[in-house]
Protein backbone atom coordinates (compact mmCIF):
# COMPACT_ATOMS: atom_id res chain seq x y z
CA UNK A 1 0.00 0.00 0.00
CA UNK A 2 3.11 2.33 0.96
CA UNK A 3 4.13 1.79 -2.21
CA UNK A 4 1.08 2.84 -4.23
CA UNK A 5 0.67 5.69 -2.52
CA UNK A 6 4.58 7.01 -3.07
CA UNK A 7 3.74 5.81 -6.90
CA UNK A 8 0.99 8.58 -6.76
CA UNK A 9 2.92 11.06 -4.59
CA UNK A 10 5.73 10.77 -7.31
CA UNK A 11 3.08 11.27 -10.25
CA UNK A 12 1.04 14.13 -9.02
CA UNK A 13 4.93 15.86 -7.92
CA UNK A 14 6.12 15.17 -11.76
CA UNK A 15 2.56 16.63 -13.13
CA UNK A 16 2.89 19.90 -11.02
CA UNK A 17 6.38 20.26 -11.96
CA UNK A 18 5.78 20.11 -15.38
CA UNK A 19 3.16 22.16 -15.83
CA UNK A 20 4.57 25.12 -13.51
CA UNK A 21 7.07 25.90 -16.03
CA UNK A 22 4.09 26.74 -18.48
CA UNK A 23 3.32 29.33 -16.37
CA UNK A 24 6.39 31.66 -15.46
CA UNK A 25 6.86 34.68 -17.21
CA UNK A 26 9.08 35.07 -20.56
CA UNK A 27 10.59 38.43 -20.38
CA UNK A 28 11.81 39.82 -24.10
CA UNK A 29 14.44 42.11 -23.82
CA UNK A 30 14.08 43.13 -27.44
CA UNK A 31 16.80 45.97 -28.95
CA UNK A 32 18.42 48.43 -26.50
CA UNK A 33 17.19 52.42 -27.24
CA UNK A 34 19.36 55.33 -27.09
CA UNK A 35 18.11 58.05 -24.41
CA UNK A 36 17.88 60.52 -26.72
CA UNK A 37 14.84 58.91 -28.22
CA UNK A 38 13.44 59.66 -24.82
CA UNK A 39 14.37 63.34 -23.93
CA UNK A 40 11.49 65.89 -24.18
CA UNK A 41 10.94 67.36 -27.74
CA UNK A 42 11.41 71.66 -27.67
CA UNK A 43 7.70 72.59 -28.23
CA UNK A 44 8.12 76.03 -28.60
CA UNK A 45 8.41 76.32 -32.38
CA UNK A 46 5.44 73.64 -32.93
CA UNK A 47 3.09 76.06 -30.46
CA UNK A 48 3.81 79.30 -32.57
CA UNK A 49 2.88 76.75 -36.06
CA UNK A 50 -0.24 75.48 -33.56
CA UNK A 51 -1.59 78.92 -33.19
CA UNK A 52 -1.00 79.84 -36.70
CA UNK A 53 -2.76 77.18 -37.86
CA UNK A 54 -5.41 77.64 -35.54
CA UNK A 55 -6.19 80.78 -36.91
CA UNK A 56 -6.38 80.04 -40.46
CA UNK A 57 -8.69 76.57 -39.79
CA UNK A 58 -11.55 79.08 -38.24
CA UNK A 59 -14.41 78.39 -40.60
CA UNK A 60 -18.08 78.49 -40.51
CA UNK A 61 -20.24 75.80 -42.01
CA UNK A 62 -23.40 76.56 -43.70
CA UNK A 63 -26.80 75.47 -41.70
CA UNK A 64 -28.92 74.51 -43.89
CA UNK A 65 -26.41 73.31 -46.79
CA UNK A 66 -24.67 69.96 -47.05
CA UNK A 67 -22.45 67.53 -49.08
CA UNK A 68 -24.37 64.33 -49.71
CA UNK A 69 -21.60 61.76 -48.79
CA UNK A 70 -20.34 58.61 -49.98
CA UNK A 71 -21.80 56.46 -46.78
CA UNK A 72 -25.67 56.78 -47.85
CA UNK A 73 -27.19 53.77 -48.51
CA UNK A 74 -31.26 53.03 -49.75
CA UNK A 75 -31.97 53.54 -45.86
CA UNK A 76 -30.09 56.40 -45.18
CA UNK A 77 -28.39 59.20 -45.38
CA UNK A 78 -24.97 60.99 -44.78
CA UNK A 79 -24.69 64.76 -44.90
CA UNK A 80 -21.05 66.37 -44.97
CA UNK A 81 -21.09 69.72 -43.16
CA UNK A 82 -20.70 72.22 -46.03
CA UNK A 83 -18.18 73.65 -47.05
CA UNK A 84 -16.16 72.68 -44.94
CA UNK A 85 -16.72 68.94 -44.88
CA UNK A 86 -15.64 68.33 -41.04
CA UNK A 87 -18.81 66.77 -39.46
CA UNK A 88 -20.27 63.73 -40.62
CA UNK A 89 -24.38 63.40 -39.86
CA UNK A 90 -26.24 60.38 -41.01
CA UNK A 91 -30.26 60.60 -41.09
CA UNK A 92 -32.97 58.18 -42.32
CA UNK A 93 -35.08 58.20 -45.16
CA UNK A 94 -38.82 58.71 -45.14
CA UNK A 95 -40.82 56.00 -47.20
CA UNK A 96 -40.97 58.31 -50.35
CA UNK A 97 -38.31 61.01 -50.29
CA UNK A 98 -38.96 64.53 -52.71
CA UNK A 99 -35.46 65.26 -54.63
CA UNK A 100 -35.40 68.22 -56.74
CA UNK A 101 -32.76 68.53 -59.00
CA UNK A 102 -29.57 65.86 -58.79
CA UNK A 103 -29.25 63.98 -55.44
CA UNK A 104 -25.54 62.13 -56.53
CA UNK A 105 -22.78 61.62 -53.85
CA UNK A 106 -20.79 64.93 -53.32
CA UNK A 107 -23.77 67.42 -54.53
CA UNK A 108 -24.33 70.32 -52.63
CA UNK A 109 -27.83 70.09 -51.11
CA UNK A 110 -30.37 71.75 -49.03
CA UNK A 111 -32.25 69.26 -46.48
CA UNK A 112 -35.64 69.55 -45.46
CA UNK A 113 -36.84 67.09 -41.96
CA UNK A 114 -39.34 65.38 -40.73
CA UNK A 115 -39.68 65.33 -37.22
CA UNK A 116 -41.30 61.93 -36.29
CA UNK A 117 -43.43 62.17 -32.48
CA UNK A 118 -40.36 60.29 -30.61
CA UNK A 119 -38.15 63.39 -31.75
CA UNK A 120 -36.18 61.73 -34.10
CA UNK A 121 -35.50 63.46 -37.51
CA UNK A 122 -36.00 61.50 -40.53
CA UNK A 123 -35.38 63.27 -44.38
CA UNK A 124 -38.48 64.26 -46.31
CA UNK A 125 -37.08 66.19 -49.31
CA UNK A 126 -33.64 67.00 -50.57
CA UNK A 127 -33.12 69.65 -53.08
CA UNK A 128 -29.89 70.50 -54.77
CA UNK A 129 -28.11 73.70 -54.35
CA UNK A 130 -28.70 75.74 -57.89
CA UNK A 131 -25.95 78.39 -58.17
Amino acid sequence: MKKLLLFAYICFAAMGVTTGCHFAKEEPLGDTVAASVFSPKDTTTTVKKGVKQTAQAVVTDSTDLFFIGEGSSKHYLQLLSYPSRRDTFTYGKTAHIKVEGCADFGRVVRVKYYILPSGDSLVSRVMEKQN
